[in-house]
């Protein structure tokens, strides 16, 4: 026995060697990969911490973090962080539920009783702190005017936008990303805990996580780059889903305490029970979940030999990700100031995962689909099927092209051929430069409670909802009325803007479409099918990630002026 105990220990002590020095090896390796991908990608500044097995194998900053004064890049750097600041609004939360002050699957009134909100559904379910955290409440994605601010707002401010607003969908019916949803989480910290949101989290999150350069306010000594060049990004949001500063080795040392069930530097910091739920999809049989998987503000993929749970951020042009694969035992924190910078992060993340597969095993997942075959539909599939969608790529047209589909992408005024295939899928081929048709993409249509939905399905057999069909109904005479140019005519002082004009018109579809151009943080084309449900009140089909899917519009009069409302903007037509 004690020479069977003796050659195990000395199996353990190579094996660990072994991995050690395979570890010591690829960081040399991906200390000098990181370098190439930031000169290769014209990345300004980043930012890169790495745990495995619980030891830091990197933390280490390259390039610039203000380049006019020559300050460099280190492990101390700190950078907006954006949407990270929503898993920091969730420990928060989940460290109320550990200490017994909440329970997560009471109603979020119990706690905040003056909250309200319209809806036009008929299911009157109110919405519970379990579906705040997984975006699983039916709120909108945001507020669109006053959410990017240059001077500071209180959290309070939020209950009376509240008031005025609706919700997109019932609860757990989709998973609609919400900063307005984390907003109200802040909000109940400070009404639960009596302290301010950032009191409360700089005692209760930062101390004993050790997040000690980690603070929330307008960052000014890293300076943040588009294309090389210093681009000012906008001053303040709402501190539940926005507005940290922070290092990698603080995001690092946040992702270590979940990876280790709760516990941080061998203490307790939250249960158990409650870590591990954190880490778990949520709302599983949720209508049109799809293949979504979502923690307590962490993104979850099953691939076929690990879980990744994920969260990015984006302060525009900041762009941070952290990662934590279980399997691996691997946390890995990348911050940068540069709007180039996605795919840098997903390059450092794949070496990584690339070395770890090589030497450690993971879980089978035993993911997989069944091979796809082209197939005609009957009739009433391509009934079905056919129609207009309003989607996050603006407005698709969907018809029968013999035993093919023509799938117009309105926006981009393309035409591009759809064939069908099982699964209920249709396979989008183009030609590149006039040869020979290439798959562009799949995607997956599906009936849900009568409503007929659209998204992309990947080669790995997940599933992406993406938009949802028109139901083409006549149009009430205060809105053929109301077609027209409007411009913005509430805007204040200490707001940006997202928008400046948008055009109300009917489409080529017969349907009411709002089309224009955002400004802010960047420029680009929206595209939004209109839905009246009465004289003055519309919605907005749809569920996606963007600004305006599900929300309401309202047409009404003022001084004399045909006006919009939506989303918080106050549009006057002008023509």
């Amino acid at each position: 026995m004690k020479y069977t105990i003796l050659l195990l220990l000395v199996l353990n002590i190579s094996i660990n060697g072994c991995f050690s020095q395979n570890h010591k090896e690829f960081v040399t390796e991906l200390d000098k990969f990181i370098g190439k991908e930031k000169d290769k990608k014209k990345v300004t500044g980043v930012s890169v911490s790495l745990a495995i097995d619980g030891q830091v194998l990197l933390s280490k900053g390259y390039g610039f973090a203000n380049k006019k004064d020559n300050i460099t890049v280190d492990q101390h750097t700190q950078f907006a962080v954006g949407s990270i600041s929503k898993l920091i609004t969730s420990t928060a939360v989940l460290k109320l539920y550990s200490n017994n002050l909440i329970d997560i699957d009471k109603p979020y009134t119990y706690y905040v009783p003056e909250f309200s909100i319209k809806q036009h559904f008929k299911q009157k379910t109110p919405f519970t702190i379990r579906h705040l955290l997984t975006h699983f409440a039916g709120l909108p994605r945001v507020h669109a005017k006053g959410y990017s601010l240059i001077e500071e707002r209180p959290l309070s401010r939020i209950l009376d936008i509240s008031r005025d607003s609706y919700l997109i969908a019932p609860p757990a019916l989709v998973s609609q990303y919400s900063d307005w949803g984390t907003d109200l989480l802040a909000l109940l910290v400070e009404k639960v805990s009596g302290l301010k949101f950032e009191e409360f989290v700089a005692k209760e999150v930062f101390e004993p996580l050790q997040m000690n350069e980690s603070w929330y306010g307008s960052l000014q000594e890293t300076k943040s780059y588009h294309k090389g060049v210093v681009s000012p990004t906008y001053e303040y949001s709402y501190v539940g889903s926005d507005g940290l500063n922070s290092t990698s080795l603080n995001l690092m040392n946040l992702g270590q305490m979940y990876l280790d069930d709760g516990k941080f530097d061998g203490k307790a910091y939250i249960m158990e029970s409650i870590s591990r739920d954190a880490k778990s999809a949520q709302f599983i049989n949720a209508p049109l979940r799809f293949s979504k998987r979502q923690g307590f503000m962490w993104d979850i993929n099953q691939f076929s030999q690990y879980k990744r749970l994920s969260k990015g951020g984006i302060h525009e042009p900041f762009y941070s990700m952290l990662y934590v694969v279980p399997e691996y035992k691997m946390v890995l924190a990348i911050c940068s100031n540069s709007n180039s910078s996605s795919s840098i992060h997903r390059s450092i993340y794949s070496e990584v995962i690339d070395h770890l597969s090589t030497i450690k095993k993971g879980i089978p997942s035993n993911i997989s689909e069944p091979p796809l075959r082209r197939v005609s539909l009957s009739n009433e599939q391509i009934s079905k099927v056919e129609g207009t969608y309003s989607t996050d790529q603006g407005i698709v047209d969907i018809q029968q092209n013999r035993n093919k589909f023509k799938v117009t992408f309105d926006i981009m005024d393309k035409a591009i051929i759809g064939y069908p295939y099982s699964n209920n899928t249709i396979r989008i081929k183009a030609k590149i430069l006039g040869l020979v048709p290439v798959k562009v993409m799949d995607v997956f249509w599906a009936e849900v409670d009568n409503e007929v939905v659209v998204g992309e399905q990947y080669s790995s057999g997940h599933r992406s909802l993406g938009g949802v069909k028109v139901q083409k109904k006549p149009i009430p005479e205060n809105w053929e009325n109301a077609v027209g140019i409007y411009k913005v005519s509430n805007l204040l002082e200490d707001e940006y803007s997202h928008l400046e004009r948008l055009e109300l018109k009917v489409n080529q579809y017969g349907i009411l479409e709002l089309s224009g151009t955002t400004i802010y943080p960047t420029k680009f084309d929206i595209q939004l099918a209109i839905s009246p449900i009465s004289d003055s009140l519309a919605i907005i089909p749809g569920y996606s990630f963007e600004f305006f899917a599900g929300e309401t519009i309202e047409l009404s009069e003022n001084n004399g002026k045909t006006t919009l409302l939506i989303s918080g903007y106050e549009l006057s037509k002008i023509n």
